[in-house]
């Protein structure tokens, strides 16, 4: 079976329906006339039928034959994900992308050289053969934008840090947003992470955040600050260097203020002469 019958299949994630059961598996076929594809024995499920819907994903077997899955890779096809290489051969690279048959990474599809056990954003294309395979060229895969709407969080991997810009994160395998530079975080290159959108930008960029809302950090950083003041471990003010701060309590000298500014109107720190904040002393009431 060529596949080009299955070009419109193949990388993406279908459903596809059950119209004949035999021993090497389950043929399924949608609602064209693409000639059926083989769902092997091992992933029938067993209380299977003819007239079944299955949602499989398409690729070409070890012998260039189109087959069914229903195994979720990595990424599909125009996805963007980090994948680990596994192998190196003269040709290029094969990374683990979820499924028996490894990815393969042409020469032509690197942009750096590549070791085992690397970890790299690859994304998922079909070549000039009509083979799937692996490409390192994925910023032109990656939209700005989406449908985000501001205030929702989104899963995302820590992608490549500018450090006058900010963190540039892959969103959902498919988009880009960026972290600002002045945003404190602790990721490293390909952690994965739950990012709030929190704007987006006339041009549909969207800048996100690894923080609550403001009004619901506040409380939680006032309560960083002044646990750290009973301690006495730090002197430390609105004269504070932004670097201090971020140091210090993990936030944004803008966060710092706020949480202070909590703290000074219920009453629970002040300011010395030197302009270092204190905790205020509880008083007692007697009688």
């Amino acid at each position: 079976m060529h596949p080009r019958l299955h070009e419109s299949l193949l990388g993406h994630l279908v459903p596809l329906t059950i119209v004949r059961l035999e021993p090497p598996g389950a043929y399924l076929a949608g609602d064209d006339d693409i000639p059926p594809l083989l769902l092997p024995s091992a992933e029938v499920p067993e209380d299977a039928a003819p007239g079944d819907t299955l949602d499989v994903f398409v690729y070409l077997d070890s012998e260039t034959r189109p087959i069914a899955t229903r195994v979720r890779p990595r990424i599909v096809l125009d996805e963007v994900a980090f994948l680990e290489v596994t192998d190196l051969v003269p040709f290029g690279a094969f990374v683990d992308w979820g499924l028996s048959k490894e990815l393969l990474v042409p020469l032509a599809e690197q942009t750096r050289p590549l070791a085992v056990g690397d970890r790299h954003p690859f994304g998922l294309y079909v070549d000039a053969s009509g083979r799937l395979a692996g490409t390192m060229r994925v910023a032109e895969m990656l939209a700005t934008g989406g449908d985000f709407e501001v205030g929702t969080w989104v899963q995302g991997e820590a992608w490549r840090n500018e450090p006058r810009i900010g963190l540039f994160v892959i969103l959902e395998r498919r988009f880009v947003g960026l972290v600002p530079a002045d945003e404190p975080h602790t990721l490293q290159r390909g952690d994965t992470a739950s990012f709030r959108v929190a704007t987006r930008l006339e041009d549909g960029k969207l800048t996100l955040s690894l923080r609550r809302h403001a009004l619901e950090e506040r409380p939680e950083d006032a309560e960083r600050i002044l646990s750290s003041l009973r301690g006495g471990r730090h002197r430390v003010g609105n004269h504070s260097s932004p670097a201090q701060v971020r140091a210090l309590f993990g936030m944004s000298k803008k966060a710092f203020k706020r949480a202070v500014g909590l703290l000074l109107r219920e009453g629970k720190v002040d300011f010395d002469e030197e302009g270092n904040l204190r905790v205020v002393a509880r008083r007692r009431i007697v009688g």
